[in-house]
């Protein structure tokens, strides 16, 4: 079994609230575009529930693997009332930049450190971080572009068709 310093234990477990917390922020989120009627969005922020929690579960099942113990922490309350679809968006790249560079960080980390089973690790990571933010880019320009909802809607939709033909 691979075993990892003490050090990245705690940064992997950093991370591993990082993924829940946008897990949580997501849920938030959903809620509160389901109750403004936008079915659509509500389900892709929906499905990004479950997809930051499958992260979370990753580094968990990791951290299992190479014999650490994996801390599930206390997670600080979600926004959950927005001024705007702009808003929800800005805040949703906001997570994903920070994820991003949380996770070149723990890169970092295990190449200085030469653990080399975490660097291959995190490698998923790093190409998820790219689809992520260019997921929000994208749905953020299209907002901000946008004099309507409805287009928006459209847009979530037809990126539920597509992810689900991957």
């Amino acid at each position: 079994m691979a075993k990892i310093n003490a050090a990245m234990v705690e940064r992997l477990n950093a991370q591993l609230g990082r993924e829940l917390a946008a897990s949580q922020q997501y849920l938030a989120i959903a809620v509160y575009l389901r109750g403004r009627s936008l079915e659509n969005f509500a389900g892709f922020y929906f499905r990004q529930v479950d997809e930051e929690r499958n992260h979370a579960m990753r580094i968990l099942r990791y951290l299992l693997e190479v014999g650490a113990k994996p801390i599930v922490p206390q997670l600080d309350a979600p926004s959950t009332d927005f001024s705007s679809l702009t808003e929800v968006v800005k805040l949703s790249l906001g997570y994903e930049e920070a994820v991003t560079a949380a996770i070149h960080e723990l890169v970092d980390a295990a190449s200085d450190g030469k653990d080399y089973a975490t660097f291959q690790f995190l490698q998923w990571y790093v190409a998820e971080q790219i689809e992520e933010e260019a997921t929000f880019s994208k749905l953020l320009d299209i907002i901000e572009m946008s004099d309507n909802v409805l287009q928006v809607e459209a847009y979530v939709s037809q990126m539920s068709v597509a992810k689900a033909g991957e």
